[in-house]
């Protein structure tokens, strides 16, 4: 119900005081949660103060209801007393109080901000500024996401997950949230296209310190997740970086979210990964997916590094006459083409709208030897924090025909690989093995070092590295970020006629990005800057 109200009768939350006995405040409802034996609310006015109040457990059937969250209320006839909870979240010393005379009453004017987020700069958390702060809030583009971990814990199954967020000046920070906020994440990405971009803001987490290392945690009741939400002060916060940045900075990068499987990285690694040596892929005999730690020693420039997808299956996507070399049972609309049209493999129709993903052939060691792995984009982009576009676009711009100084970043990455032994590896002898997934989280190489007979590896180091993608620098490739705004241009062309190359992001009115420079015939070859000198065996495997 909507009332009229004299603002000369409300208090705000900073005049709050135990000098009497009945209070009257206009406020809005930004988290509420149920103990069982009490429910916990935060208020925050309209001067953007915020205060706890408290219901017990006799009068919460009389206010449940009453009180919804983002709602606006007037409360009348409350009491203030001193908040000594042993888990405070607001700075406030003092708490509000419901009692079976307080009131409730509905109104819809609201001239304050929606949420009264107080975001940490990153760099405060990273060097544990915040440690012994109430409550964080963070809010920024996500750019990995793990996989919902579950452990059976006495009393009751505790559920987990790790994700990363990075802000406009690079800097990368650790999350991990529990229980309910941990499926509020897995639902949401569930259910988000792999390649859409996801703004997430956390309020009232707790900064904690994890093996010498700061990471934002969710609290056990108080924290909120937004994700993907249109929110005010969300909006002005991306203003003030644009202010400090630069307008290339409004743009972002190109979000990797591992799709999430019933099976959490733990058990896929660890409990039921197949652990080998560098030196025991070679005696396998048989299809199959096996786990290897190791450390990437060399990329392999000779490779490439990127290859043209279509933008709807993110396949490869060839010229007309490679595709023919390299298909069977072509369509009569295929062969009615132009020989200048480019063709997606998986769909199997003309292509005129394309990306950038990664593939990076890189050789890896342990103490056994050395081997080739074939990089995917979701894991070299989780390695290296940037997108392929982001880089392909730079050098567009600046003109570089060079190997990226960006792909480098691989180097003396240690991860566990999962990795795929395929029959075409088996037939043909092909000693380049494709990886499925990868994690560098501490614990799981730990267990896969310890539990493989290498009691000499340094699990120390291991620990240093857990932070994926926290040394880039993009001081030495300034234009990266000033670029971003135009992302997924591709440089193509055929020889008489543009590719048209779509663009995800709406930052730019011009909504397309028309790709030039590259004749079709050398589509097929677009990951590569140096010809390859290797006999190239037939295989479609994007």
């Amino acid at each position: 119900m909507s009332i009229s109200v004299d603002s000369n009768n409300l208090s705000f939350v900073n005049d709050l005081n135990p000098a009497k006995d009945m209070w009257n405040m206009k406020a809005r409802i930004i988290r509420k949660w149920n103990q069982g034996y009490k429910m916990e609310i935060i208020f925050i006015d309209e001067k953007g103060a915020k205060i706890q109040g408290g219901i017990k457990s006799h009068l919460i059937p009389v206010f449940d209801g009453q009180l919804q969250e983002d709602a606006v209320v007037i409360l009348s006839k409350f009491g203030v007393g001193e908040n000594k909870d042993l888990y405070k979240v607001v700075v406030q010393p003092y708490k509000i109080n419901f009692y079976r005379c307080t009131t409730v009453t509905r109104v819809r004017d609201w001239q304050g901000v929606e949420y009264g987020f107080n975001f940490r700069a990153y760099e405060d958390i990273l060097q544990g500024e915040a440690l012994n702060a109430l409550s964080v809030d963070v809010a920024r583009s996500v750019i990995s996401c793990g996989d919902l971990e579950i452990f059976d814990r006495s009393p009751k199954e505790t559920k987990k997950m790790n994700f990363d967020v990075e802000a406009l000046d690079g800097m990368v920070l650790r999350c991990t949230v529990w229980n309910d906020y941990a499926l509020q994440i897995k639902d949401f990405i569930s259910k988000v296209p792999p390649h859409e971009h996801v703004i997430a803001v956390i309020q009232h987490g707790k900064c904690k310190e994890w093996k010498c290392e700061y990471t934002v945690q969710s609290d056990k009741f108080a924290t909120r997740i937004f994700l993907n939400q249109e929110i005010d002060e969300v909006d002005e916060l991306r203003r003030r970086h644009i202010l400090k940045f630069g307008q290339g900075s409004s743009s972002t990068s190109q979000t990797i979210l591992s799709s999430q499987s019933i099976f959490p990285l733990h058990k896929e690694f660890v409990t039921e990964g197949v652990k080998k040596h560098v030196d025991e892929i070679s005696e396998i005999e048989e299809e199959m997916s096996c786990v290897v730690v190791a450390t990437i020693k060399i990329v392999q420039e000779e490779y490439g590094w990127f290859y043209a997808a279509c933008r709807k299956c993110f396949k490869k996507v060839m010229g007309k006459s490679e595709y023919l070399q390299n298909v069977e049972n072509v369509s009569d609309d295929i062969l009615r083409l132009p020989a200048t049209s480019l063709v997606c493999i998986r769909c199997h129709t003309e292509c005129t709208s394309i990306t950038t993903k990664f593939k990076v052939q890189v050789r890896v060691q342990d103490e056994s030897g050395s081997v080739s792995f074939v990089m995917f984009d979701r894991d070299v982009q989780k390695l290296i924090g940037l997108a392929a576009s982001d880089i392909r676009e730079r050098q567009v711009k600046a003109n570089d025909t060079g190997f990226p100084h960006e792909i480098f970043r691989l180097v003396d990455k240690k991860a566990a690989f999962k990795i795929d032994v395929s029959e075409f590896n088996l037939k043909n002898d092909y000693r380049v093995y494709t990886v499925q997934k990868t994690t560098r989280d501490p614990v799981i190489i730990a267990e896969l070092v310890g539990g493989d007979g290498n009691g000499d590896e340094n699990t120390d180091e291991v620990t240093q590295e857990v932070a994926d993608v926290k040394d880039v620098n993009l001081s030495d490739s300034s234009q990266v970020s000033a670029e971003r705004t135009s992302r997924d241009a591709v440089s193509v062309t055929t020889d008489s006629s543009v590719v048209e190359v779509e663009k995800d992001s709406g930052s730019s009115p011009n909504g397309k990005w028309m790709a030039q420079d590259a004749d079709v015939a050398n589509v097929g070859e677009l990951s590569t800057n140096v010809r390859r000198t290797r006999k190239k065996l037939t295989k479609v495997n994007y």
